[in-house]
């Protein structure tokens, strides 16, 4: 870090995560045990959510490779009168 105003947003930075943090173990800690029919259809939604992120990740490098994405050309010369 080359001066004072990066060494002072890096610190506030790292103080509100450090913050953020604490914050949620606290709230963690204080509420009761999900069920386990909860924690199964956490891990369910969490792998769809998943799947569907890679799915279309996957969809977009193929449209790329394709070159669906490129801009749309004419290949038809006008004809001027």
């Amino acid at each position: 870090m080359h001066n004072k105003k990066q060494w002072v947003l890096a610190a506030a930075m790292a103080a509100l995560l450090i913050a953020a943090s604490w914050f949620c173990v606290s709230v963690w800690r204080a509420t009761p045990a999900m069920p386990v029919y909860g924690n199964v259809i956490l891990a369910v939604a969490a792998f769809l959510v998943l799947m569907s992120g890679c799915g279309l990740i996957a969809l977009m490098f193929y449209s790329h490779r394709k070159g669906y994405d490129e801009p749309a050309r004419s290949n038809r010369t006008t004809a001027r009168e």
